[in-house]
């Protein structure tokens, strides 16, 4: 796998607008990700979280404006992404076995109808002791929960030998405990990788990301872990409530009539 310098950015986003039939869902987006962020994307549902990924993956040109991954064009930088949709639709009845799911993620590097090598296995077996799910290796994917199905796709996403976790929405469909753990995972994960997470899940954010933005048509991101008023303006307009890292209070945002109150256990 290719390397990218140790200086040079991850991501860079310049001047973009994008969306579908030349009506923009992106408003002059700029964005810069560093070596080894770990960043934490909100914002409401149709705000653009999801068009901004398929920019980044060269699946949605821009209207305008520039995109870099790793210094090249998307389509040539994503080679050196590993990616996490929100929604996998799969036959739970299909004979698929785990191992079989994450050896996918080996299909970029050598495409259709080549034979996979031990190269390959050695890749699909270190991805799945990243998430702690070799003991599944021979399961049929339809019989897993939820959580082990996250696990098994994030590993997908981890046999590309990537530098850039993208992931969208991973624990959508995950108990509390399951999205505990899969945030431990991203966390060790991120010793070694830079990772973006598109989530509306605020555990994610108080507790494991580095940095926040928040998107809705327009970016707020100022390279810090703190939700600032300009994000919650611009993502949520009605009243929130929050969990804030290291003391947990409930922030209750100015109702109209501008009362505001804090609650603290």
């Amino acid at each position: 796998m290719q390397k990218h310098s140790a200086g040079m950015p991850v991501v860079e986003v310049r001047g973009l607008w994008a969306g579908y039939e030349r009506e923009p869902v992106l408003e002059d987006v700029n964005l810069t990700v560093v070596p080894g962020d770990f960043i934490g994307l909100i914002g409401p549902n149709g705000g653009g979280k999801s068009t901004l990924i398929k920019v980044l993956l060269g699946l949605l040109p821009p209207l305008r404006g520039e995109v870099r991954l790793f210094g090249q064009p998307p389509a040539h930088g994503r080679r050196m992404v590993g990616y996490v949709p929100q929604a996998f639709a799969f036959d739970r009845a299909f004979p698929i076995r785990v191992h079989e799911v994450v050896r996918m993620g080996r299909l970029s590097r050598r495409g259709l109808g080549r034979r996979f090598t031990a190269a390959d296995d050695a890749a699909v077996r270190t991805a799945l002791d990243q998430v702690d799910a070799w003991r599944l290796r021979d399961q049929p994917f339809g019989t897993l929960s939820g959580g082990q199905r996250q696990r098994v796709l994030i590993a997908r996403a981890l046999a590309v030998e990537p530098q850039l976790l993208i992931l969208d929405e991973p624990t959508a469909s995950v108990d509390p405990q399951g999205r505990a753990d899969l945030y431990e995972i991203l966390r060790v994960l991120n010793a070694h990788l830079s990772i973006l997470l598109v989530t509306h899940d605020m555990l994610a954010i108080s507790s494991y990301v580095k940095t926040v933005g928040c998107i809705n048509r327009r970016l707020v991101y100022h390279g810090t872990r703190e939700l600032t008023p300009a994000m919650l303006d611009l993502g949520y307009p009605c009243p929130v409530e929050l969990i804030a890292h290291g003391a947990p209070h409930r922030v209750l945002a100015a109702h109209p009539s501008g009362e505001q109150r804090e609650e603290r256990p």
